[in-house]
């Protein structure tokens, strides 16, 4: 019973050792990178925790741009995107990728919004994305109104923002 015993404190204190060292060499990394680490730590949450990346504006002048890129360096894997009223749970625009290959670079996933019409389908990079709703080749948004903002990933995982313009 002792051996184990020993053998289980032994791990604690070689686990403790290690994260002891962990904490320091990321104080050491937050230290030498500063303000870039923020968007290093975003990369690593989104990549752990899942769903795509995605990043609002404040909306202003009857607009707003929701961000879906990592850095502008590492193309989301997009399947669907999707805004609903949230007044009354209609869905007032619905995308999905005509091809499963994501293309997008270089911030190419900057979409913007608008009061009024807006393009129902669109392409980021070389993506296309077709409208699943409407059928028609536009969409409208009513100022004032409180509208849910989603995005999936291709594991189905899903990030969401709530925006009035």
């Amino acid at each position: 019973m002792s051996t184990v015993v020993n053998l289980a404190s032994r791990t604690a204190a070689v686990g403790k050792r290690v994260l002891v060292w962990l904490g320091i060499a990321l104080l050491v990394l937050v230290g030498l990178l500063g303000p870039r680490v923020v968007p290093l730590a975003q990369v690593a949450l989104w990549y752990v925790t899942g769903g795509p990346p995605l990043d609002f504006d404040a909306p202003h002048d009857g607009q707003v741009i929701a961000h879906i890129d990592v850095l502008g360096r590492i193309p989301p894997d997009i399947s669907r995107i999707r805004i609903t009223n949230t007044a009354d749970g209609t869905v007032v625009w619905d995308v999905k990728p005509l091809s499963n290959r994501s293309e997008c670079w270089n911030n190419c996933w900057n979409l913007k919004v608008q009061v009024g019409p807006n393009q129902s389908s669109f392409m980021a990079g070389h993506q296309v994305f077709a409208a699943q709703v409407p059928e028609a080749p536009t969409f409208s948004l009513a100022q004032g109104t409180l509208y849910l903002f989603e995005s999936w990933d291709g594991k189905g995982r899903v990030q969401s923002q709530r925006f009035r313009l």
